[in-house]
């Protein structure tokens, strides 16, 4: 139970961060009929998350007292992971909120909470590279890469849905394809860290296939097809998909060692 509450923030709430970065980076301005959308859906999501890693220490008033309630370690990777997360769900939320009231929100905000996200999503995989029981674990370029590139290829796979947004757009699917080679090359990263301290690779060889290597066939043949807003959607299952499988072999993984 306690690796799946952290599973389910990583995946989550990292999604969601990735989420927030890509539309601030690709949308100057919010504009149309739902423009609080995309901050709706990564204030849910990453919420979700959150309440989930509470689950870790089994309450969310147990998570509370742990981190203030006592001597908190600020050096620890986790209690910077949550401290990070914390500042980014409160200014997910305030951008949220102005957005609903003025249908727009300063960009200066979503400047600022998109860098706390990049740093969020580095957060959440450094905070592994120090839980020494775990070889694969502390292979840190491999953790920290594939945490980072996963979530920014979820994250902008959500975006690209939910903002309607097509891989017709050069801009757009250059970038993806940018990112999911960024994530192969992770997940090979990950492949090499698993042989080398005896773990079966098999998930992330499949999440390999199935998240940044499929991802990128679909966004190069949507530039030729004709229905581009099911190109996306597929780009965001099998995206979603892929990493779920390889992170699951991630946290899995403390469990063979």
């Amino acid at each position: 139970m306690e690796l799946v509450s952290l599973y389910l923030f990583t995946l989550l709430g990292g999604m969601a961060a990735g989420a927030y970065v890509f539309e601030t980076c690709l949308r100057r301005q919010r504009t149309g009929a739902r423009p609080w959308l995309v901050p709706l859906v990564v204030v849910i999501l990453f919420a979700v998350g959150v309440i989930a890693a509470a689950t870790h220490v089994h309450s969310i008033p147990r998570a509370v007292q742990s981190l203030f309630g006592g001597t908190v370690n600020f050096g620890a990777g986790m209690t910077q992971e949550v401290v990070v997360a914390a500042l980014f769900l409160i200014l997910a939320l305030i951008d949220m909120i102005v957005t609903f009231a003025k249908k727009e929100s300063p960009f200066a905000l979503r400047v600022v909470g998109a860098v706390v996200a990049v740093v969020c999503m580095v957060m959440m995989g450094l905070a592994y590279t120090d839980v020494y029981g775990v070889t694969v674990w502390t292979n840190a370029p491999a953790t920290v890469l594939a945490f980072l590139a996963g979530d920014l290829a979820m994250g902008l796979a959500l975006y690209t849905v939910i903002d309607e947004k097509t891989y017709a757009e050069k801009t757009l699917r250059y970038i993806s394809i940018a990112v999911n080679a960024v994530l192969a090359v992770a997940l090979g990263l990950e492949v090499a860290a698993f042989v080398a301290a005896g773990c079966d690779p098999i998930l992330q060889v499949v999440g390999l296939v199935v998240a940044p290597v499929a991802s990128i066939v679909l966004a190069a043949l949507s530039a030729k097809g004709s229905n581009g807003k099911a190109f996306a959607v597929g780009v965001c299952v099998v995206s979603i998909a892929g990493v779920a499988l390889a992170r699951y072999a991630f946290y899995a993984a403390c469990m063979v060692l």
